[in-house]
């Protein structure tokens, strides 16, 4: 299997994180910091960054490492593979103590997603794909095969939306469209392994914060699940870019609603996504 080592340091390295961010989870409520972006910071996110970076340096030295809290090095762009790093994807959610959050680690070449792993400490489920191998949920010490669900009409989608970090925009959509009523809020990440589970049918993110990290390892998972993953205009995401931002949203489908999502969510997306 193409990426099998990579594949390998990918889920141990998520797997550590996620077992120090769950013994932070365990102690009660833990404060936070805003950052500049006006997202939260705890020392559950940092403590984990620093032990993925640690790992993926220690068994890949050539590669470059992309972490959310970390300083951004422009020498990064030099770099044919970067790993992108989210040590604690939903901190709202950590804070929030809903026990949505997960460990992101994944691996782009040339810009594109190849490897991802998705762990969620407190389900204790880690979800990892690379690319042509398939997408395999382990929990409990079983591991099954992930599919997305085949549902292509609108009126029928079960959307997962953010449950903390909802915008203006997201309202509006959901509003005019009628999928106020099949939206399930889910938070961070979560919410795209329900659907590669099959659990739900699409995602939809307007967030203007929204960066490379929140969805490089979800991609890969959902494209090896048969789903698909692309901006809010249908363009596949490049990873590894000057700016980092994902400014026309996002969409994770099961790739039979996806045409359709795009064209709902086209009058949204006219000048910008907030």
């Amino acid at each position: 299997m193409a990426y099998a080592a990579e594949l390998a340091v990918a889920e141990r390295a998520a797997r550590e994180a996620g077992e120090l961010v769950a013994a932070y989870y365990a102690r009660g409520p833990i404060p936070a910091l805003i950052k500049a972006d006006q997202s939260p910071v705890t020392e559950a996110d940092r403590e984990a960054g620093a032990r993925i970076t640690a790992l993926l340096r220690a068994a890949f030295p050539e590669d470059w490492v992309l972490s959310e809290e970390e300083p951004d090095d422009p020498a990064r762009l030099a770099h044919r593979r970067v790993w992108i790093v989210d040590p604690l994807d939903g901190t709202r959610d950590f804070v929030a103590r809903t026990g949505q959050f997960s460990v992101h680690v994944a691996l782009a070449v040339d810009g594109a997603a190849v490897v991802g792993a998705v762990y969620q400490p407190v389900a204790q489920a880690m979800y990892a794909a690379a690319t042509g191998a398939g997408a395999w949920r382990t929990r409990g010490g079983e591991r099954a095969r992930l599919r997305v669900s085949a549902e292509a009409a609108p009126a029928a989608l079960r959307l997962g939306t953010t449950r903390l970090n909802a915008t203006s925009r997201l309202g509006r959509f959901l509003d005019e469209t009628g999928l106020r009523a099949r939206a399930v809020a889910m938070g961070a990440s979560v919410k795209h392994m329900a659907m590669a589970e099959g659990a739900l049918d699409a995602c939809v993110n307007l967030s203007p914060g929204e960066q490379e990290w929140d969805t490089c390892a979800p991609e890969v998972v959902i494209r090896e699940a048969g789903g698909a993953f692309t901006d809010g205009d249908g363009r596949p995401f490049r990873y590894n870019q000057p700016d980092l931002g994902h400014h026309r949203g996002s969409v994770a489908s099961n790739g039979a609603c996806h045409g359709a999502l795009l064209e709902l969510l086209r009058p949204h997306l006219a000048t910008d996504t907030r």
